[in-house]
């Protein structure tokens, strides 16, 4: 219940932000003239040096028909391209601008521009969205490169700052046959590929140079296991992810049309979240054998089970993660995704409930460790065995028949489990059969010396032993011999009860002393027996 309260509350304080902001935005862009206003003013201070400002001019651009991952991208190389296409055809003379909250659109130039043999309709436009408020158009979006291709060879307008940001620095200092068209792109962008290309390599080499320095250290520290023709391989991933995230970078770094932008950006988007995914899981499997040499040298048993369990549980969540990485790469709305999972959830659970109640059966069998593997234990309804696997399902039991008996964990976590592999110590416990006509005093002897052979024993508990005369039965003397053995291994409890019960029979054989068996007395009588 105070979760659900937390949550409510939560979800009151976000709509009241959302709510907080969007009333500044409103107020920002009420009209078309306060949208030029809050764009140009923006740019002034954006050519100050305050990068910061972008964010406000990015404001006042339309970008709801761009991919959300790229939007950001978009709105800045639109506003810089739009404030160098504005300042190069116009004086922004606000009292031209209406002030109508209600109205069509406005437009500041709407032309063609020729472009080599090319001509292109060109605008730019603020109009009233959907949410109320006046932006910069799609339409000017999508034509500003266009229009900034048009008038880029102009000069700024007298009395104005030109936008220039280190590309535009570096562009002036290039040779003029770097603007020249080559195969979609101008020479110098071809230029700027091979050198991106080239950053790329130098990161995949370098990043993966010191990954396998660092995991040679690891291993000379005996930290992992972990052959020498693996240890380079293994660092392939790494190498990967600095190669795709200098190539995401670097190309956001080339003025290239919006749109192959956006394919090239997305490309890089989907390999960096594919690598991550890569590096990520290599990286699980470097801890996952660091833990496994740690729970090879201590005693319990359970940490060689929990170390793989965990490796498991810890790459599922990666491979999720990685997915939702994946999925918002390729523009699907995580947040409905999520939320159809939320919604959904309770059918899953319902649908799963067994596998559920299996996995919080492992858990509680991790937690409270009621055997540990190779122990022998016996269970409801006369299951008994060697416990084999313990899994995120069920446990495998091997039976003394050899076969293979799989126990789901939500019923093991409620059976009685008699574990016979924790025993400090092994009872052993027989009893002698001695032919009737064995003389009192041949028994005591014998009893004497069997107690004296264990008594020499020093795997045998000195408290607890018994060897006496039990009770005599139709056929015999019965003689009941009960001990203890030290030791919690069957391999050794199995050897000392073949010793003990060799010595019994030698130490019968040399008094002489007979062993009795069960034995029945047929009477026959005959027809002449009977008449007499």
């Amino acid at each position: 219940m105070r979760l659900r309260f937390l949550l409510l509350f939560l979800t009151i304080f976000s709509l009241s932000i959302q709510a907080q902001i969007s009333n500044d935005e409103r107020e920002k862009l009420k009209n078309p003239r306060q949208t030029m206003r809050t764009f140009m003013t923006a740019m002034e201070r954006v050519k100050s040096g305050s990068a910061e400002s972008f964010s406000d001019a990015i404001l006042t651009i339309d970008l709801s028909g761009i991919d959300p991952a790229l939007r950001k991208l978009t709105g800045k190389v639109t506003a810089e391209k739009l404030i160098n296409t504005i300042d190069r055809i116009a004086h922004i003379n606000y009292v031209l601008i209406p002030e109508h909250e209600d109205g069509p659109k406005w437009f500041f130039r709407k032309q063609t521009i020729n472009i080599g043999d090319n001509i292109h309709d060109v605008e730019i436009s603020i109009y009233k969205t959907s949410d109320g408020v006046w932006k910069f158009s799609p339409e000017t979006v999508s034509t500003i490169e266009n229009f900034y291709s048009g008038v880029s060879h102009q000069k700024v307008l007298e009395g104005l700052t030109e936008y220039r940001n280190w590309r535009s620095r570096i562009t002036e200092r290039m040779p003029d046959w770097t603007g020249d068209e080559f195969l979609m792109f101008k020479k110098g962008q071809w230029l700027g590929f091979v050198i991106i290309l080239l950053l790329s390599l130098a990161s995949f080499s370098i990043i993966r140079f010191f990954a396998t320095i660092f995991l040679r250290f690891k291993i000379e520290q005996k930290s992992l296991d972990l052959v020498e023709e693996e240890q380079f391989k293994s660092t392939q991933a790494f190498g990967f992810l600095a190669f795709s995230l200098t190539w995401l970078v670097g190309v956001r770094q080339l003025e290239l049309d919006l749109d192959i932008l956006k394919i090239l950006s997305r490309g890089s988007y989907i390999l960096t979240a594919v690598f991550f995914v890569w590096s990520a899981l290599t990286v699980v499997d470097y801890v996952s054998l660091h833990f496994e040499k740690m729970a090879k040298k201590t005693a319990n048993k359970f940490d060689d089970v929990l170390v793989p369990m965990l490796s498991k549980a810890t790459k599922f969540l990666v491979f999720c993660f990685g997915a939702l990485l994946v999925a918002h790469s390729l523009t699907f709305d995580v947040a409905s995704i999520l939320a159809g999972l939320g919604i959904g959830g309770v059918a899953v659970a319902l649908a799963a409930k067994d596998t559920i109640s299996n996995l919080f059966g492992s858990v509680t069998v991790l937690m409270d460790q009621p055997f540990q593997l190779g122990d022998y234990v016996m269970l409801e309804k006369g299951l008994e065995g060697s416990v084999e696997e313990v899994g995120f399902r069920s446990t495998r039991i091997r039976t003394p028949m050899n076969s293979l008996v799989t126990v789901p964990n939500s019923v093991l976590a409620n059976m009685a489990i008699d574990n016979y592999g924790m025993r400090k110590v092994r009872r052993f416990k027989t009893k002698l059969s001695l032919d009737f006509n064995t003389p009192v005093n041949l028994i005591e002897e014998f009893c004497e010396r069997i107690r004296y052979n264990i008594r020499m024993n020093p795997l045998v508990q000195t408290e607890e032993q018994f060897v006496t005369i039990f009770e005599i039965s139709p056929s015999s003397i019965e003689i009941m011999i009960s001990i203890y053995l030290m030791t919690n291994n069957q391999v050794a409890e199995l050897s000392e009860r073949h010793k003990l019960i060799v010595e019994i029979i030698k130490i019968a054989d040399e008094m002489g002393v007979k062993f009795s068996y069960p034995t029945q007395t047929l009477f026959v009588h005959t027809e002449n027996e009977a008449k007499s």
